[in-house]
């Protein structure tokens, strides 16, 4: 996509968003009206994160029946880089994320990167991404979806069914697997 050349066009594309991707950034709209650009990209990587974050403990807890608290921890102290998210998520699901669904990610991300770090960028490419990123989420949330069955942009509430767990210790031993770093 071009630069969108003016807010409106960023509201509309979260307008025309999906409902689950609207109430993921419920901010979305009122951080526009409020706030400088910087400010509501921050807030779409922030929840980006979580989503990351949440696509490898529901994965992990769904796929694999782990323990869900021995799961959330080992999720939550990991330092979830970029390149550690895509290991993960191959190691977890069995599935590499497609390159052209990356590269919607990697160009907003590039912009977030560019002001956290000081850089000057203009609010056309700040607006490009927030319009990049609505248009991953939705993209991911299928892809997910087509390969365990939920969506990490969305209310997850019995994203894993009736399904038991197994026992912590064995929980431990797959997260090890995993080249997680347990206490």
């Amino acid at each position: 996509m071009t630069n969108p050349g003016s807010y409106k066009t960023v509201i509309k594309a979260y307008d025309e968003a999906q409902t689950e991707i609207q109430k993921y950034f419920p901010h979305f709209t009122d951080l526009i009206d409020r706030y400088r650009w910087d400010v509501v990209v921050s807030y779409v990587f922030a929840r980006i994160e979580f989503a990351k974050h949440m696509t490898i403990y529901c994965g992990i807890v769904k796929l694999h029946q782990t323990d869900a608290d021995l799961s959330w921890k080992a999720v939550t102290g990991d330092y979830l880089s970029r390149t550690r998210f895509r290991e993960l998520f191959r190691t977890i699901f069995g599935k590499h994320i497609s390159e052209p669904l990356l590269k919607k990610l990697e160009s907003a991300e590039a912009v977030r990167d560019k002001h956290v770090h000081g850089k000057p960028v203009t609010p056309a490419n700040l607006r490009k991404a927030l319009v990049d990123t609505l248009k991953f989420a939705e993209e991911f949330n299928a892809f997910v979806y087509s390969v365990a069955q939920f969506r990490p942009f969305a209310d997850l509430r019995g994203f894993k069914g009736a399904g038991k767990s197994l026992p912590k210790s064995t929980t431990r031993w797959i997260l090890k697997g995993m080249n997680f770093q347990l206490n």
